[in-house]
C-alpha cells in the first residue's frame, strides 16, 4: 500500500524540529536580541533567504530604511532598481547595462529573481514611486509658500 502525504496549502506553517550546535544557537539568539526579532522569525528569514540565494546566484539581501530587500550582490543596486531601470529602457537589457555601466551578465540575476518574485519587486517599485511623488509634492508646496 502506497503512503500518501497531504500537501499543506501555501503560507500555512508546519512544525519541524531541527538540531543546531550550541554555538550556532547562541549566535542566533544574540542576533535575534540585537535586531529585536524572535528566534523563529529570524530562522524563517535565514532559511527563506538562503533558499532564494541558492536558487538565484548573484542575489543577496540587505537591510535598509525601507526594510530588508533583495540586492544584486557586489553592485550596490537593489533588484527593484535594476528592474525599474530596465522598464525605463523599454526592457532592453543591453541599454540598461550601458546606463548602469555594468555588463549584461551582471544584471541577469536581477531579471531571474524578478521572474520568480514579481510581486515583491513590483511592490518595491510602487513604494519608491510613491515616496518620490510625496517628496516632489512637498517640494512644490515649499516653493509655492516662498513665492
Amino acid at each position: 500500500m502506497a503512503h500518501m502525504t497531504q500537501k499543506v496549502p501555501s503560507g500555512q506553517r508546519q512544525h519541524r524540529s531541527f538540531r543546531f550546535p550550541e554555538g550556532t544557537l547562541e549566535r542566533l539568539d544574540a542576533r535575534a536580541k540585537q535586531i529585536r526579532e524572535t528566534r523563529t522569525a529570524l530562522v524563517e528569514r535565514y532559511v527563506d533567504e538562503g533558499l532564494r540565494m541558492d536558487e538565484h546566484p548573484g542575489i543577496a539581501f540587505a537591510d535598509g530604511p525601507a526594510g530588508r530587500r533583495a540586492v544584486l550582490a557586489g553592485s550596490g543596486l537593489d533588484v527593484w532598481e535594476v528592474i525599474a531601470t530596465l522598464r525605463q529602457n523599454r526592457n532592453s537589457l543591453e541599454a540598461t547595462a550601458r546606463y548602469l555601466e555594468l555588463p549584461v551578465a551582471t544584471l541577469r540575476p536581477a531579471v531571474g529573481y524578478y521572474a520568480a518574485f514579481p510581486d515583491e519587486i513590483n511592490d518595491r517599485i510602487a513604494l519608491n514611486e510613491e515616496v518620490a511623488r510625496t517628496a516632489q509634492e512637498a517640494w512644490r508646496r515649499e516653493r509655492a509658500a516662498l513665492a
